[in-house]
């Protein structure tokens, strides 16, 4: 694969993250993830594995959300061998639980690793900006 290639795999990697937590097919969300792939919210709370990873798909985020849709912008690649890394903006359109609904800004910095000849997802750091409404 040249380098094209893979950035343009990473980039399709990530839109599957999108589509996947957002249609509730968590197992196939979590399966993007290498196996001790992370996932950390700027509050400090992460989870790591696959087990964890799921959980915070069926227990923190799906308790959370009655609908979302995540929309990625400005994404940045770089990929040195089988290790890469991407920062994106994130537009997370949202009603919560309690009925709210919002626009919610973040920015993903993620780590990536080809593994067999796959890139998946090793490490996802999630730092949320702008809300609306305010």
């Amino acid at each position: 694969m040249n380098h094209d290639d893979d950035v343009a795999a990473i980039e399709r990697l990530k839109h599957r993250y999108a589509y996947r937590i957002d249609d509730g097919d968590y197992d196939a969300w979590v399966a993007l993830f290498t196996d001790d792939g992370r996932f950390c919210g700027d509050d400090g709370t992460a989870f790591e594995g696959h087990e964890e990873l799921r959980t915070f798909a069926t227990e923190v985020f799906d308790d959370a959300y009655v609908e979302t849709a995540h929309t990625l912008t400005n994404g940045v690649v770089d990929v040195e061998g089988d290790t890469a890394t991407g920062r994106w903006y994130l537009a997370l359109y949202q009603e919560t639980a309690d009925g709210e609904t919002a626009v919610q800004q973040a920015t993903y910095e993620d780590a990536f690793e080809r593994v067999d000849d796959t890139w998946r997802i090793a490490d996802v750091d999630l730092t949320y900006g702008v809300r609306l409404p305010r």
